[in-house]
């Protein structure tokens, strides 16, 4: 078995236990008789309802995207853009991460005016976006909830300690992503990693080459990629569909929390909801699963318990039905696109093992 073959086994079989591990925890201690009451008297035409800024989410994203891609690739159709994005989602629910390699192919493929290389690059731009985002998010979520941290003292978090310790780690990331991007970054990122090049040569170990290689590559793609934001309208425009986008995160769990008994209490608010998002984002960045099963359930329950006034079984019940909205509409929207442009599961899996 050659060591790739390995690799690969360690890697599902790491991903198994995450999910397996985060099912568990987000039913342990959970009263079973009091979870199928939850099941039984949801109202699932909120179900139904959170169907639109879910599908307007991606489609804000595909908007986004042709706005990065305008001045490199101007003719790209939102239509194949919007694709991409779906099939991009139909992936990463069945292998973690995939979905950013299968977004530039997948529109690659359906446009004669465009290169995967550059796409992909466009790709990473967005991951950085996102990241800003979610780094906002929780700074802006700490200064404004000031009990974000009580009941965690029994496990030793202690309000002061962690919260400047999180406030420099968000202001770093900032930075450096802010960065990055930059001239400056691809120079910090060459001289940075000279000790791996000497180690390699020193030691014989080719893999440090090839590590220091791929993240050179990476803030290469990224000068690319933000290459391309050259106006202010493009920046302005950006930043706005980032702020639609996240604003549509929002409201599926905002709207599925009115599907609950536990719902109709003042603690559910849009900033509740922000909070939600913030942790279960928060939670798949740190543990991605396939379609975030299992961390989506249990970060759910951990945060509607704490900032929306949940019982236990309406958090579970609430996390299970909107994972299982959210997890279908690239399933099925993914299986349709497939369809219609005649390409099969086994061509995407030959176009990541490629990429």
């Amino acid at each position: 078995m050659n060591r790739q073959r390995i690799v690969s086994i360690l890697k599902v079989t790491i991903t198994l236990l995450i999910v397996a591990f985060s099912i568990y925890f987000s039913i342990w201690k959970v009263d079973f008789s009091e979870l199928g009451t939850s099941f039984r008297t949801a109202n699932y035409w909120y179900a139904l309802l959170i169907l639109v800024p879910i599908l307007l989410s991606h489609y804000a994203r595909a908007i986004r995207w042709k706005v990065i891609l305008e001045r490199i690739h101007p003719k790209v159709r939102t239509r194949n853009l919007f694709a991409g994005v779906i099939v991009g989602y139909f992936m990463n629910n069945i292998i973690p991460r995939s979905g950013e390699f299968i977004r530039p192919w997948m529109t690659d493929q359906a446009e004669e005016s465009t290169s995967y290389s550059s796409l992909l690059g466009s790709i990473i731009v967005e991951r950085f976006i996102d990241t800003v985002a979610l780094l906002v998010i929780i700074a802006a979520i700490m200064m404004v909830d000031t009990t974000l941290f009580d009941g965690f003292e029994e496990i030793g978090v202690q309000a002061d300690i962690i919260q400047p310790i999180l406030y420099m780690a968000i202001i770093i990331g900032i930075v450096f992503i802010v960065i990055a991007p930059s001239k400056l970054g691809l120079w910090l990122a060459e001289t940075g990693s000279t000790p791996l090049r000497w180690a390699a040569q020193k030691f014989g170990i080719g893999a440090l080459n090839t590590l220091r290689d791929k993240v050179l590559d990476m803030f290469r793609k990224l000068q690319l990629g933000f290459g391309a934001i050259k106006s202010v309208r493009q920046a302005v425009l950006v930043i706005v569909y980032t702020l639609v986008i996240y604003f549509l995160y929002l409201m599926p769990l905002y709207i599925m929390m009115f599907a609950f008994e536990s719902g109709q209490n003042a603690q559910v608010t849009i900033f509740a909801a922000l909070e939600i998002y913030a942790i279960t984002a928060l939670g798949y960045a740190v543990a991605p699963t396939p379609g975030a099963f299992g961390v989506f359930h249990v970060t759910a329950r951990i945060a509607l318990m704490k900032f929306a006034g949940f019982t236990e079984a309406d958090a579970v019940a609430f996390g299970t039905l909107t994972h299982f909205v959210n997890y279908m509409v690239p399933i099925v929207m993914g299986i349709y696109y497939l369809t219609t442009r005649g390409l099969s599961f086994s061509s995407l899996l030959k176009a990541r093992s490629e990429s």
